[in-house]
Parts: C-alpha cells; structure tokens; sequence
C-alpha cells in the first residue's frame, strides 16, 4: 500500500502544472519611468511569457540609463534596460557590465523638419538650420550623420536650442529642422495640428544601437540559463506588442496606474519604439545585432564619440544567451 500511494504522490508533482513551481524572482530596472519603449515587457507579463519561463518578473522604474547600468555593475539590479551608449560608457571605465540582447536595435535619434519644408534627404539639410541641443548625445552624433553623408558642420547652420525651445523654433517656422527623437518632436508638434517628418540616422550612415538589456559578467556566467529564459519571453512579449499595441498599451498602464502618459500618447510613441525593434521590418530578427552591425557601431563610436579604442567591440556585448531560434518581428 506504501508503494502505492509513493507511486500516486510521484504522479500528482509530476503533474502540476509549470507555473506551480518556485519562481526565479528576478527584477529589471527600466531606464526611465514607463513609456513606450517598455510596452514588450507589459506584454510579457500579461501574456505570462516570463511565468512560462518559471520567471517572477518585477519591473522597477529607473532615473536614467547611466544610472540602471551602475545599478546592475555594483550588484544592486541582476538586470537594466539601458542605452547602450551610455551603459558601454560605464563599462569602458571598468564595470564588469555587459549587454546581452539589444531591445532598441537602432536608436532613435535622427532629423525632424516640417513635411511641407522641401527636406527629404541628407543633402536638402544644405543651407539649412538645424537645432542641436547642447551637450547631448546628439552633438557628436548630428556631425557624424553629417560627415557619413558627405557634408560638414560648415554645410548647415547649427543652432544650440534646448528640446523644448527648439519645438516652438520649429513650430513657428524659424529653423528647418531638430535634430532630435521623433517621440519628443513628431508626437507633440502632431498634437498642434503640424505635419513632421523625419529621418534616422540609422538609416543614414550612422548604426547606433539604444535601448539593450544589460547584465554583469559573473552573474552571465553563473545565471546564463535564466538569462536566457528572460530574454527569450522578452522578445516574445515585443512580437506580441506588435501584433496588438493596443493591448500593449493597456498592460502597461495597468502595470503603471501612475504613468502621466494617455493611451493616445502610448499609441502614437509606439509607433516609434517598434521601428527601433525592428529596423529591418517584417522578419527582422528582435534583440538581435550581429557582429558586423556592432563592429560598425564601434567605428561610429570610437570616431565621432570620443569612446576610447583600448578593447574591442567583443568585450562589450555577447550573443550567446540569445534564442536559437529567433523570435521575428511580425
């Protein structure tokens, strides 16, 4: 009778379901507080993507992506999105930091100019006024987006303008263009009736990979599997993001109750954050950015960005926790 009963008690834990398990709690700190560019890891919780990894996932709003790096450098968070410029800053001076799947494969930034403005493409910046906001990213990468398309800072007129002087410079018609996100320039001028468009430099000479899920080297090295599960329900939770924004936009503010964004903001920014995703369009694979891609990256960087050359690009990223088999945008 006691082997019976061992034998049905073995055949009950065999069959409890996955998520009856321990869960490996593990906690992400964002790179700022939740907009858009978060909407896959809603999705991934909702959709109970990381459950199905056996994965209990916290999502802990950051203050900037430099400091998400050094949060995960010194131990305090076992995982950040971050910028990867920012974040490979911090590991050039010596964190043990590395970025394991790329979220944003290609930044952001780029060139917004009134629709009805003649601008088009690189060379129609000729002559023309252009709004850089001082001390940012967007110095070094503005005159390197310039220099890829075979002009120098002489060929524009550059004016140093914060973000939000430049947007009324533009909305009134007295520069040509900003060089700027298209979340912080397409979607508030669209909201005064104006019509923007706008250029990446990404498609324009300049690779700059952004937002990257980040890890320590000795937490990679001991935790390589959980890593792997939490990237892999990641992308999962960014296709599923695509495939349905709306539902996207409602996990995440029912995640965030707090957010000051609206929907109708969440929505249009969105749109935005999924063309950094997927770059290449349908089929392009999420989170990934190959060798090639990064060693191009690293020439922009260490040319036009004053990041120093002592190592190689290899030492910054690794593509070994990625699925197998990609996970594609659709």
């Amino acid at each position: 009778m006691k082997a019976i009963v061992t034998t049905i008690l073995a055949g009950c834990a065999l069959a409890l379901p996955h998520a009856a398990l321990a869960q490996d709690k593990v906690t992400m700190t964002m790179n700022w507080t939740a907009d858009s560019a978060h909407l896959g890891f809603a999705m991934a919780k909702a959709k109970g993507f990381y459950a199905d990894e056996n994965l209990d996932v916290t999502l802990e709003e950051g203050r900037g992506s430099s400091v998400a790096a050094q949060l995960v450098a010194t131990g305090r968070s076992a995982i950040a999105l971050a910028d990867a410029g920012a974040a490979l800053n911090v590991a050039a001076q010596g964190a043990p930091i590395k970025v394991i799947a790329t979220i944003w494969k290609s930044g952001q930034f780029g060139v917004q100019y009134l629709a009805d403005s003649g601008i088009s493409s690189p060379a129609d910046l000729k002559g023309k006024s252009v709004a850089v906001a001082p001390g940012t990213a967007m110095v070094p990468l503005f005159g390197a987006f310039l220099a890829a398309n075979g002009m120098t800072e002489d060929d524009v007129d550059i004016v140093s303008a914060t973000q939000n002087a430049a947007l009324g410079l533009l909305a009134k018609g007295d520069i040509d263009a900003i060089a700027e996100t298209p979340e912080n320039t397409v979607v508030p001028l669209t909201k005064e009736g104006l019509k923007v468009d706008n250029m990446y430099f990404y498609n324009n000479g300049v690779p700059v990979v952004s937002l990257s899920l980040i890890a320590r080297d000795d937490n990679i090295e001991k935790n390589a599997d959980l890593y792997k599960r939490f990237i892999s329900a990641t992308l999962k939770g960014w296709q599923a993001a695509m495939a349905d924004p709306d539902g996207a936009v409602d996990a995440l503010l029912e995640m965030f109750p707090e957010t000051q964004n609206t929907k109708e903001a969440l929505l249009q920014g969105a749109k935005y954050s999924f063309s950094s995703v997927c770059p290449g369009g349908s089929g392009d694979a999420i989170g990934v950015t190959d060798d090639a891609t990064w060693s191009e990256i690293y020439k922009v960087m260490t040319t036009a960005m004053s990041f120093p050359d002592a190592k190689p690009i290899t030492d910054y990223y690794t593509l070994d926790l990625l699925p197998s088999e990609p996970v594609t945008c659709p």
